[in-house]
């Protein structure tokens, strides 16, 4: 039987998110969890391509975890990287069987155990939603 916080292979894995902005440098302008009229509620997330000067939105519609952090402290995911020889993307990919994943195992158990990373230099969004976020330029 698998320990708890451990999906798939229990080892640590980074995965794919291909977005507009996948290795462009972004800055996080907004993160804002939203209660829709209609009943139930979104996360946005509005960010900057400074490559493209292009502003994103992204909504995820089923979240049941979200962080905000400074950079510096995801160093798992920075030693990992250099570890495993890189990861799919610069700025956005998925991460598997991870610290938060065992310190907060309930926020995973509706997903595989993934979550979405938006990653700029200075802050790093990192969310559960068992769907990928809808993206929409302008």
């Amino acid at each position: 039987m698998r320990p708890a916080g451990e999906f798939g292979s229990g080892q640590f894995e980074f995965g794919e998110w291909t977005t507009p902005f996948t290795d462009a440098e972004v800055e996080i302008l907004e993160v804002a969890y939203v209660v829709r009229e209609q009943g139930g509620s979104e996360l946005l997330v509005r960010i900057r391509d400074l490559y493209a000067d292009t502003i994103y939105r992204l909504v995820f519609s089923t979240i049941s975890a979200v962080r905000l952090l400074d950079e510096g402290e995801l160093l798992e995911f920075w030693e990992k990287t250099a570890e495993l020889g890189g990861r799919p993307g610069r700025t956005t990919f998925r991460v598997r069987n991870h610290a938060w994943t065992r310190e907060s195992m309930i926020s995973f158990l509706a997903s595989d155990g993934t979550s979405f990373v938006i990653a700029s230099n200075n802050e790093c969004v990192e969310v559960v939603s068992v769907t990928a976020p809808t993206i929409v330029a302008g």
